[in-house]
């Protein structure tokens, strides 16, 4: 079954996914605030739009493993890839705004965030089903 097949299957689920992916679009397009997010993230390992980026992306892996009730490796990683190519495909439109700007250290970061959210989801059902 292939993994919009799986999303129909779960509209509601689906439709909160699709609606949180539109305001990650949204918020990825507007102008940025003067100023921008503070230099030093969490941890003081890389800046706080890095964080942004990767748990804005895992919570989308982790949604879109749920919303198409993912089970093995394989819907897992498709999820992942989904997923890292929307932040990619974002990534991309950015460059075209004169306000904005293409990052690829925002794009690995928005990849790491998927794999998170869908390992976690991962890890989540299976501790959920006894697998």
């Amino acid at each position: 079954m292939t993994l919009t097949t799986r999303l129909r299957d779960n509209p509601r689920a689906t439709l909160v996914v699709l609606g949180y992916a539109l305001v990650v679009l949204v918020a990825s397009v507007v102008p940025t605030p003067p100023g921008g997010l503070t230099p030093s993230g969490p941890l003081g390992l890389v800046g706080l739009d890095k964080w942004v980026h990767g748990v804005g992306y895992a919570v989308l892996g982790f949604g879109l493993a749920l919303a198409s009730r993912a089970q093995r490796g394989t819907e897992i990683g498709h999820v992942i890839v989904v997923a890292s190519a929307y932040g990619a495909g974002i990534e991309l439109v950015q460059a075209t705004l004169p306000y904005r700007s293409f990052s690829i250290a925002d794009a690995g970061a928005n990849v790491l965030g998927a794999v998170l959210g869908g390992l976690l989801w991962y890890i989540s059902n299976r501790l959920q089903t006894g697998r």
